[in-house]
């Protein structure tokens, strides 16, 4: 029996309305001929792209983009980090990975640095390098050498800690099984027996043995000074140390210990709960936790029922540096050359310097450090004001509700839904990132711009020559514009 045509349509429609993929295939389809007549206002849709101030962001707070003068920073959250500043810097995996121009590393893997001429590379157990003097490398810990690293001259190594040697300052000290045997010559001689016995010689400036490491150390220093200390330990049990002028005695290290020379004196019996210092320059008197002060010149710490509160004052050169905690790190001010910083974990934090200030909640990491602030706090931060000069800006949820304001200038925008703005030439809104707007200066019709008409009888302002496609267009891109006399013009009243 042969169906009808009406059955056949039905049919047809049954089957498109069943099939899930054709729909889909239907809706990407239909978005990517919209995204090709007018990609750039549908793009600019949030999450998927929205502006605060210079700052560019894509997919909510994961991508920011930002230009000021003729420097740029790119920032792809938590993965990298761009900044043309300064020569240029980038961070990879912050704060494992990052570089300058002088320096890169991605710990443990690799790292890399150049310094006045000298350079030092490695990546794994693999390194190489170049002193001012000459060339070394090695595979830790098959073999090596090395020279200027580590505040020694030369190091070198064989099959470590089989053998290994260090030379400086005139000496040398050679391992074997390090650390248990060691010799030293040159300017230091010496034996090792680790943990036994042990002793090291450099004349006047310092002799000191050792025996049943960390107990027994006794030895000589500062003989070149004119004061040669004697030096006995018996850790923890009893430590001595003497000399014409100085005299430093301790008994179950560190809670009994007293020291005493003509310029100071100083006792804690026992440590941390009762001590005093007296010099010159430096006066200490704690009855631990109720009270605690410490003062150097014009440098004062004081500590209340510690860890409650916590008051630090000092100078450096004319500089003053204030640091006051409450519950160590509950509630923080900071006074200093970065400007003021207040913090009350984990709910906000407070930054204000002459011509910047900003505001964050939560704060969850109230650390101050230039890279965690670009990288990790915008993912962690649901709220955030800024004061830069004249410009002020707000940013709640991610850019879901945002406001900027430049004197008598302002912006609201929620989401993709609504944007209210006031400018000097008067008040404007858009619906829908621009599917119809409204300014002193056009109208937005399916995100298609309109000049509108110049007032008080003036002749209309030209039109802003903006492509449309139609299927009636001519050309090889069908496109046509909208001439003057095609333009509808408003009024301004």
């Amino acid at each position: 029996m042969q169906r009808s045509d009406k059955d056949w349509v039905k049919g047809q429609g049954s089957r498109v309305k069943g099939n899930p993929c054709t729909l889909t295939l239907a809706i990407g389809l239909c978005g990517f001929l919209l995204l090709l007549l007018f990609p750039h206002h549908l793009w600019a849709v949030w999450p998927l792209s929205w502006e605060l101030g210079r700052e560019k962001n894509y997919l909510g707070p994961l991508v920011s983009y930002e230009k000021e003068d003729e420097n740029d920073r790119l920032t792809v959250r938590p993965l990298f980090s761009r900044d043309s500043a300064e020569g240029g810097t980038y961070s990879l995996l912050w704060p494992l990975g990052g570089g300058t121009e002088n320096k890169s590393q991605f710990i443990p893997f690799y790292t890399h640095h150049t310094f006045n001429g000298e350079k030092d590379t490695s990546i794994l157990l693999l390194f190489w390098g170049k002193s001012k003097e000459k060339s070394y490398g090695g595979f830790f810990p098959f073999y090596g050498q090395l020279y200027n690293r580590f505040g020694k001259d030369e190091m070198g190594f064989f099959l470590w800690p089989l053998y290994s040697y260090v030379k400086s300052e005139g000496a040398t000290r050679t391992n074997l099984l390090w650390p248990f045997f060691s010799v030293s010559k040159g300017t230091e001689q010496g034996f090792k027996f680790w943990p036994f016995y042990g002793y090291r010689n450099r004349g006047e400036e310092k002799k000191s043995s050792f025996a049943l490491w960390p107990i027994f150390y006794w030895g000589e220093r500062d003989a070149d000074l004119g004061d040669p200390k004697k030096i006995f330990w018996a850790i923890p049990f009893y430590m001595r140390t003497t000399s014409r002028t100085t005299v430093q005695k301790s008994v179950l290290f560190p809670f009994f210990s007293y020291y005493k020379s003509p310029e100071r004196e100083s006792l804690d019996a026992p440590w941390p709960f009762y001590f005093y210092t007296k010099s010159e320059e430096e006066n200490a008197f704690g009855i631990w936790p109720p009270y605690t002060h410490k003062s150097r010149g014009k440098d004062n710490t004081y500590t209340y029922l510690w860890p409650i509160y916590r008051d630090s004052e000092w100078y450096v050169k004319d500089q003053r540096y204030v640091d006051k905690r409450l519950l160590i790190y509950l509630g923080r001010y900071n006074d200093d050359d970065r400007g003021k910083f207040a913090s009350f974990w984990p709910l906000f934090e407070y930054r204000d310097s002459k011509e910047r200030a900003a505001f964050f909640f939560p704060s969850l990491l109230p650390f101050r450090n230039e890279k965690f602030d670009r990288i990790v706090k915008p993912l962690i931060t649901l709220y955030e004001y800024r004061r830069e000069g004249s410009m002020r800006t707000s940013n709640y949820l991610y850019g879901f509700y945002t406001k900027e304001e430049k004197g008598e200038s302002w912006k609201r925008r929620l989401a993709f839904l609504f944007e209210l703005k006031r400018a000097p030439e008067g008040y404007g809104f858009e619906l829908l990132s621009g599917l119809f707007a409204v300014d002193p200066h056009r109208v937005k019709l399916l995100f298609i711009p309109i000049r509108r008409a110049a007032g008080n009888g003036q002749p209309a302002a030209k039109s802003e020559q903006t492509p449309i496609a139609s299927a009636e267009c001519q050309g090889p891109d069908d496109e046509c514009r909208v001439t003057g006399e095609q333009q509808p013009a408003l009024s301004d009243r």
